[in-house]
């Protein structure tokens, strides 16, 4: 197994992607008039998936790389503090679908989405920097 194999920048780039495909698909349902049911369940299995997701990062992954990164702490916190920002984002978007008012709820995926994309670039940057200067070290030994 090489060091790219195990790179957890590269799992996590491949849950982005899958989250990536989940807006599209929603946003393309939403355009295309899907009853708005189908749109909450997929929905909510977005949410479900995101903060599953959120708090995997926040309570294993960002306190793990705050004790072993001192350096990196503000862009951690600052990422944590984009993660409370999506809960709630995620809370007013259910609402949203909930009273069926489907034109703001399009809307207010589609910004989140690219909310979520920043968020993502500037992660995935910061493990690809941590897996090179791993795969660094481990190539030195």
């Amino acid at each position: 197994m090489t060091w790219e194999d195990r790179s957890i920048e590269r799992s996590i780039a491949e849950q982005h992607r899958r989250f990536d495909s989940m807006f599209e698909e929603i946003l393309a349902a939403l355009r295309e008039g899907e009853p708005p049911e189908a749109i909450r369940d997929a929905f909510a299995q977005l949410r479900e998936a995101l903060e599953s997701h959120i708090d995997q990062e926040d309570r294993l992954y960002y306190p793990s790389l705050r004790a072993l990164r001192p350096a990196d702490r503000s862009v951690l916190d600052g990422l944590a503090v984009a993660h409370d920002a999506f809960r709630t984002r995620l809370g007013e978007i259910d609402a949203r679908l909930n009273a069926r008012d489907l034109g703001d709820a399009e809307r207010a995926i589609g910004a989140f989405g690219e909310a979520f994309a920043a968020h993502e670039a500037t992660e995935e940057r910061l493990l690809a920097r941590i897996d090179a200067e791993l795969a660094a070290t481990a190539s030195d030994r």
